[in-house]
């Protein structure tokens, strides 16, 4: 009888510990890292937040000051959506990925504006890198979500209805670069007019080293080099469309060179590589290894693409803009 007493008495301990909410995070005593990225709850992958979670009200108890979170993560984060002000901040999630990095979902609000951020910290609760998930009514776009998933693929979605009652819509896919310290966009998909051309994502990087600058056939179909952290590598983003745009291929990365004319792509992790070589007026692209998650299964990364001339580049670069 005995013995079943403390049994029950040792269940109601375990129950009580683990509908024991979590101690708010003030910044009135010291706070580690470890804690900081503890404070976020676990949740299971697939997660999605969508629009509605940036609308819904968030509970204070939950809230991290300003300090705490700027103790750990750059202020230069939330200056970019919210200038000088200082968001309310609530944890919404926590995910690792085992032995490498843990990512942490964040809604920051101040006053009308919203904004979804999703955090990446290595296996040591250091940070590394921020992917803006979701900003309410940005860029005109509703019906937004962001989904991590069990690959540790970041996806971004949103809807855009346009006067003539045309629904378009806009699809990102990202991985965290571990190599880059950076998330790095590998597929786009959207059903929007490209007559405007195509959004280049490094499209205003510097681009002062050799074998930097654009490399088109046409506006569909086209790699743009820009200036990596040394010469010894180079930024790129590679868009192609073939068989009429039945077959697309979208890759944004960082390329090393192996020899003075020849740079490579290839990321720990990833099976895709490619080939970049460089002659007096063009590159040569070849796909070494696997890269179907980033094009059609009927097509690939390849052929031979000449060199935009700077004074082209920005006669081509002041028409876009006018038109």
């Amino acid at each position: 009888m005995e013995r079943l007493l403390w049994v029950c008495m040792a269940a109601l301990v375990a129950l009580g510990c683990q509908g024991k909410k979590k101690a708010p995070i003030t910044g009135e005593e010291p706070v580690l890292a470890k804690q900081f990225v503890d404070f976020f709850e676990p949740v299971q992958l697939p997660f999605t937040m969508a629009d509605s979670t940036l609308r819904k009200k968030a509970i204070d108890s939950l809230k991290i000051t300003h300090a705490v979170f700027t103790g750990f993560v750059p202020d230069s984060v939330l200056r970019k959506d919210f200038g000088k002000a200082e968001p309310a901040l609530y944890p919404l999630g926590r995910a690792t990925e085992k032995g490498r990095e843990t990512y942490l979902f964040l809604k920051a609000v101040q006053g009308s504006k919203r904004v979804a951020y999703l955090l990446c910290f290595d296996e040591k609760n250091r940070y590394l890198s921020t992917l803006p998930l979701l900003r309410q009514g940005g860029d005109g776009y509703n019906n937004l979500y962001g989904t991590l998933d069990k690959k540790f693929q970041i996806t971004t979605y949103g809807e855009k209805k346009e006067q003539s009652g045309k629904l378009f819509y806009k699809k990102n896919v990202f991985i965290y670069n571990r190599a880059a310290n950076d998330f790095t966009l590998i597929f786009t998909e959207s059903n929007e007019d490209r007559a405007a051309g195509i959004a280049n994502p490094i499209d205003t990087l510097p681009q002062k080293n050799r074998y930097t600058g654009d490399y088109r056939k046409d506006k569909k179909n086209f790699i743009s080099f820009r200036d990596g952290r040394d010469s010894s590598e180079a930024q790129f983003f590679v868009h192609f469309e073939k068989n009429n745009g039945e077959c697309v291929g979208e890759l944004k990365g960082v390329a090393r060179f192996v020899s003075p004319k020849k740079a490579v792509y290839r990321e720990n992790g990833n099976p895709c590589s490619l080939e970049f070589t460089f002659s007096a007026g063009a590159v040569t692209m070849k796909e070494i290894e696997g890269c179907g998650s980033y094009r059609g299964i009927r097509c690939f990364f390849e052929g031979s693409f000449p060199k935009v001339k700077a004074k082209q580049a920005k006669k081509q670069e002041t028409k876009r803009k006018t038109g």
